[in-house]
């Protein structure tokens, strides 16, 4: 074999080297991508969670809060002297029909977004809440004792409140990168 021969060897071995080197690196960097999209959509998708998970907390807490609102006109029209527990009174407690539904709605949103035990504390609060509700349907309890049954559903339901909150300070943390 002579020089040109050799010469013409040695280059198409460098040109071989070369793209075999290139493809490799190619292909390994192919690799690092694909991981590092996985790894991002990873990280998407937990954030996208976390922030899914918050608004279902804060609209548990929210309509919990529609319903105690809803509670003043029954309790106003209650306190009044004409008050007949044996009247028609749906209309006046339409709107609390509607905000416990809509907590009901609210509800179901944290059991969808979980975790298991913050669907359990939101079922909590809608429990207490309707106890609450239903402390002011019963016709026949006097005053005194609505009012003691009241006050126990009230501390009952700030206290699955607060489990909730503290639950769900747990939960939603510092989201992880």
């Amino acid at each position: 074999m002579d020089q040109g021969d050799a010469a013409v060897w040695a280059a198409a071995l460098g040109i071989a080297g070369t793209l075999m080197g290139a493809l490799g690196g190619a292909l390994v960097q192919g690799r690092v991508i694909r991981r590092q999209v996985r790894d991002q959509e990873a990280v998407d998708i937990r954030h996208r969670l976390r922030q899914e998970r918050q608004t279902a907390f804060a609209a548990v807490l929210d309509r919990c809060s529609e319903v105690e609102t809803s509670f003043g006109p029954i309790i106003m029209a209650r306190a009044r002297p004409d008050w007949r527990d044996d009247a028609d009174h749906r209309e006046l407690w339409d709107p609390t029909n509607a905000a416990l539904d809509a907590l009901q709605r609210a509800v179901t949103a944290v059991a969808i977004t979980g975790p298991d035990r913050m669907a359990d504390l939101a079922a909590t609060i809608h429990e207490a809440v309707t106890a609450k509700a239903n402390t002011m349907r019963m016709p026949a309890a006097s005053f005194d004792q609505r009012v003691r049954m009241y006050a126990e559903h009230s501390t009952l339901l700030e206290e699955a409140q607060r489990s909730f909150v503290q639950e769900a300070r747990t939960v939603l943390g510092t989201p992880r990168e």
